[in-house]
């Protein structure tokens, strides 16, 4: 059976894009794996791309560091889940995500807590780096 894998991502200058399109590689050359690239700007209310999400195994986030946390456009994609964790249909699924910023300073903590929350939120199960 195909596991499907939805990365969602918002890029502002392009490096998230690169991020998330590795990310997808990676977890599309597991065999028996499907993924999908989800561009934040294209959840708008009605699109398509939430019924990917709600029929995903995991959903892996990534976004931009911006003023210490996720990207504005992240944080809409967010807010407008709030349908689903009212319906809570995406508990269980795996969580995971990645940000990148100019610094190489600590901000980029704040926006994976803020990536793993959202996750807890909607009870899934957020998987950590594994080495």
């Amino acid at each position: 059976m195909t596991k499907q894998v939805c990365v969602v991502f918002h890029s502002g200058y392009g490096h998230t894009a690169r991020q998330a399109a590795a990310v997808a590689e990676g977890a599309g050359a597991v065999e028996g794996v499907e993924c999908h690239l989800i561009p934040a700007a294209d959840l708008a209310a009605e699109a398509p791309a939430w019924e990917k999400l709600d029929q995903a195994d995991a959903i892996v986030m990534g976004c931009p560091t911006y003023m210490g946390s996720a990207s504005a456009e992240l944080k809409a994609f967010m807010e407008q889940s709030s349908g689903r964790w009212q319906e809570q249909r995406w508990a269980d699924k795996l969580a995971a995500g990645f940000t990148n910023s100019g610094s190489q300073n600590g901000d980029k903590q704040n926006t994976l807590v803020q990536l793993l929350t959202f996750a807890a939120q909607h009870g899934m199960l957020w998987v950590n780096l594994n080495q």
